[in-house]
């Protein structure tokens, strides 16, 4: 009995870290907040913010594309020239070049600990 007790209290030890250990999807409002909180921090003001947000949030740049499809070199190549296109943007609203620079370093979507690269497709 004392076995069977120590068993359970290891597995949901166990799936209880697994659990916590999965990435918490944010919310689109967190992720806006979280844009502006960092915005802020690059003495950005309110509208420009507002702007930057905008442009960031905006999914036509991407419209028709599958990246999954696309050679590694091949996707690196179009986002750097979605990120190019944002700036420009940003440029047009108001914003130095620097600045804007600067803005899509501190917003870039490559996070820490996420793996980079195909997945393990053969």
């Amino acid at each position: 009995m004392k076995k069977l007790f120590v068993l359970l209290v290891v597995a949901t030890a166990c799936s209880f870290t697994a659990l916590h250990a999965q990435p918490q999807q944010m919310t689109p409002e967190e992720r806006m907040a979280q844009m502006k909180e960092k915005l802020k921090a690059l003495n950005v003001t309110g509208v420009q913010a507002d702007s930057v947000v905008a442009i960031m949030t905006d999914r036509s740049y991407m419209q028709g594309m599958n990246f999954r499809e696309m050679t590694p070199e091949d996707r690196q190549a179009k986002m750097k020239e979605i990120s190019d296109a944002r700036v420009k943007r940003m440029v047009k609203a108001g914003i130095a070049e620097d600045t804007a620079k600067k803005v899509m370093e501190a917003l870039s979507f490559r996070g820490g600990g996420r793996p980079q690269g195909g997945g393990g497709k053969k």
